[in-house]
């Protein structure tokens, strides 16, 4: 029979609390575990919790560099594999092990023991990173980057969750805030660190991987320290094979079966093969099938589901996870697209390309952090999405205007847009739909905005670069004495050195002909996200939080 409230406020009050460690944890049965007020969880205080932060902010630094650090080394790397056809698949293959096991990894910190949970999931990544570092082909990085996103779900819902479990409500905000920080500042840094490893004939691209096994080491190191005593899982008193069933497998693994069918469609497509070619239109009926199935997986076990259905009844969920995902698919071209202008239209080194990139990253950490201060004053957040999706639009519209001669005041000022517009609007999905929903469904409904961002950027990477390749192709065909094809396989820093001095221009013009296309579909789908943005539900984040706390002070 479950536990009324006065029975676990009693639990609580016979909880036992461990004094050197700043720790305070419950010794009841699972039944009690699986109760969701604060006064069963587990809390750290003092050099504890100083170690926790260490090992989460050393994870998240590690994460975000790994992120972006690969921007400006994509373009070494497509010339050394000779594979610019597979500049989606570097970055998709991470998004999409990452978009498709949010929800599994989520659960596994339900189930099973949170220390070694964190401590696996972690390695997975390290071991990801290791492969993409000794791979000799394009095949063998793109199964690495794969690999490392199912380490990279574990290790950013691990966070959030090991959050909960170690920090009473209060104090949660301060923590992740400064978690964001400093994944704000690993993410300004990675291309810059990027291109000075690309640059660097000693330590070359595959710096980018090998940097990602300290910071892990570090932040296990810290997790075994702190978490000598790890707060027990939820759902940790189930039958193993109850636990098995709960992480729904078969629901995950047709996800991403289902989501590789449309990206191998949208990279083949007008490029590999015609789009009436059955290996393509074969692809989008094979998504279609699958993505059916999965659906039908969902709504038969509705327990143990990877997605539950029903939580898309409510408008603001449904708008937030739409809006993230269009607003994703815009913002992974700006990560990608810009450093390949650098260095193909502009011929700068892998090393500058990332520093070029400052504006964007500087300007969107600092608005994203002044904004949240700002809506968590005002209360309002749902005006930020009509503030900064037009902004970050009027930013990307504006790289239209770049050409060869560009100078940098235009490039610099138009990052800064396009940073402010992202900074405006970029978490509010996530804000919004903690205040709609309930207390047990929080946790569900943030991972459903991070699956919905990740599946953004995996589309984004496999439609821009159908749309960059085929322009360029269509562009280079139109110039005599030009093998299209030898370009696009010697990649985008060495084309240069098979085109003739006298078409050289003509080519590059190309280039940023072929990169302005891509950003008109980085316009057409903010133009969609601010669309999806008119059904949010006003509220006022002051008016939730009252009403929040008017609930637990009545329990």
């Amino acid at each position: 029979m479950p536990a009324t409230t006065q029975d676990q406020s009693d639990v609580a009050v016979g909880e036992k609390r461990i004094e050197s460690r700043g720790l305070t944890a419950t010794e009841e049965a699972p039944e009690a575990n699986e109760a969701t007020d604060e006064e069963t969880t587990a809390y750290l205080d003092g050099w504890a919790l100083w170690s926790l932060t260490v090992a989460l902010t050393s994870s998240a630094f590690m994460l975000s560099l790994d992120n972006t650090i690969l921007a400006t080394a994509i373009p070494r790397i497509t010339s050394d594999f000779n594979s610019l056809n597979d500049i989606g698949w570097y970055a998709s293959a991470y998004r999409i092990t990452q978009m498709a096991l949010l929800p599994t990894c989520g659960r596994i910190f339900t189930l099973y023991d949170v220390k070694w949970s964190y401590t696996i999931l972690l390695l997975v990544f390290e071991i990801g990173s290791v492969i993409c570092a000794i791979a000799q082909n394009s095949v063998t990085l793109i199964v690495g980057r794969a690999v490392s996103g199912i380490g990279a779900a574990g290790s950013m819902g691990g966070a959030a969750i090991i959050v909960s479990y170690c920090l009473p409500l209060v104090k949660r905000p301060v923590l992740m805030g400064f978690i964001s920080l400093v994944y704000g500042i690993g993410s300004i840094l990675g291309p810059l660190v990027g291109g000075v490893f690309t640059d660097n004939a000693t330590l070359t691209w595959r710096f980018c991987f090998w940097i990602n096994l300290p910071f892990g080491a570090i932040a296990l190191a810290q997790i075994w320290y702190t978490l000598r005593k790890p707060p027990p899982a939820v759902k940790a008193g189930l039958p193993p094979r109850e636990k098995i069933r709960q992480l729904d497998l078969p629901g995950a693994t047709v996800l991403i079966a289902s989501v590789v069918c449309l990206m191998l469609a949208l990279q083949w497509g007008g490029i590999v093969y015609p789009w009436s070619d059955a290996k393509v239109y074969g692809c989008f009926i094979g998504f279609g099938l699958l993505l059916t199935l999965f659906v039908w997986i969902q709504i038969k076990d509705q327990n143990s589901c990877t997605v539950p259905l029903h939580l898309f009844r409510n408008r603001t969920v449904c708008a937030s996870t739409g809006f993230m995902l269009f607003l994703q698919l815009a913002v992974a071209v700006q990560a990608y697209y810009w450093p390949i202008y650098f260095q193909s239209v502009k011929d700068t080194s892998a090393r500058d390309s990332g520093i070029y990139m400052f504006p964007f990253a500087i300007s969107s950490t600092v608005c994203t952090l002044a904004c949240g201060w700002i809506v968590s004053k005002v209360g309002y957040y749902v005006p930020f999405m009509w503030i900064g999706t037009p902004i970050l639009a009027v930013g990307v519209a504006l790289f239209q205007f770049l050409d060869l001669h560009s100078h940098a005041s235009r490039w610099v000022g138009y990052q800064i847009i396009t940073g402010i517009g992202f900074g405006v609007c970029g978490q509010v999905p996530i804000v919004a739909v903690q205040a709609v929903s309930s207390k047990e469904n929080t946790p569900t409904v943030v991972v459903l905005v991070l699956f919905f961002e990740s599946l953004g950027g995996a589309l984004a990477t496999s439609i821009a670069q159908n749309v960059f390749t085929d322009s360029l192709l269509r562009g280079l065909g139109k110039i005599n004495g030009v093998d299209g094809a030898a370009v696009v396989e010697a990649g985008v820093k060495d084309f240069r050195r098979l085109i003739p001095s006298q078409l050289l221009d003509q080519v590059v013009r190309v280039f940023g002909d072929a990169m302005r296309n891509v950003f008109w579909s980085a316009l057409a789908s903010l133009v969609v996200a601010l669309l999806i943005s008119i059904a949010m539900e006003w509220r006022k984040l002051s008016d939730v939080i009252q009403e929040g706390d008017a609930g637990v002070e009545s329990a």
